[in-house]
């Protein structure tokens, strides 16, 4: 096993025994990943927090569980643009939407074909029905302040080529330790969180940045960057 390696797994144990011991205060699922997870990715893109209802009672009942485990922190398979098998079978659309306006960005016409080499994991752990919902939660504070501090962790330990986030709400990045915040046009921004360049676009859920047009002008934005 490689330092990589090593560093990750410890890594996911820790945040798996941690949200282990805060989902017992929630009963809020969580996991990290939506993708498998490889060193040094062309770009890692960080969402807020996944989307979801579901308690984490339900979850170790319905998997058998006594703890959600370190090797079910996320996909094993890039939903990012390919519909997975378990997807189909279960009959779930939540991440057409994704892979649709994705198609509108990351494309070879844009010369940004990326999302086969890239990592998409969440700043916050916690699943909510709507992001804005983590303000809910009773130790939001404590929870907020631990992923931040794991996933800047973790982003070192990626060593990633591109970084960006899938929110271009000012107050959204500047709750993720975003700061230096600053606006390049077609609805693309730059920050640093830490030492590192970020970069930041809207919510695939905002139809008007991704529209064909608006889509368009925001993939060539950033093949410039990437």
């Amino acid at each position: 096993m490689n330092d990589f390696e090593l560093k990750k797994d410890k890594w996911l144990k820790e945040v798996a025994e941690q949200c282990h011991e805060f989902a017992l205060k929630t009963d809020l699922d969580f996991y990290v990943f939506q993708t498998p997870i490889f060193y040094s990715p062309d770009l890692l893109i960080i969402g807020i927090n996944p989307g979801g209802n579901k308690s984490y009672s339900q979850l170790l009942l319905d998997k058998g569980y006594n703890k959600r485990p370190f090797d079910d922190l996320g996909y094993n398979e890039n939903t990012l643009n390919t519909k997975p098998k378990w997807e189909v079978e279960a009959k779930e659309k939540g991440n057409d939407t994704m892979r649709n306006a994705f198609k509108r960005v990351f494309n070879k016409d844009n010369n940004l074909n990326v999302l086969e080499n890239s990592v998409m994991m969440n700043m916050f752990y916690f699943n909510t029905q709507k992001e804005i919902h983590i303000n809910n939660i009773d130790i939001k504070e404590e929870i907020k302040n631990y992923c931040i501090e794991k996933t800047r962790e973790f982003i070192e330990i990626l060593n990633p080529k591109n970084i960006l986030f899938l929110t271009s709400n000012n107050t959204n990045l500047k709750n993720c330790s975003v700061k230096n915040i600053e606006t390049l046009g077609s609805n693309v921004k730059k920050g640093l969180l830490g030492e590192r360049v970020i970069y930041a676009i809207p919510h695939y859920g905002s139809y008007s940045a991704y529209s064909y047009v608006n889509a368009k002008k925001m993939g060539r934005k950033l093949s410039e960057i990437f």
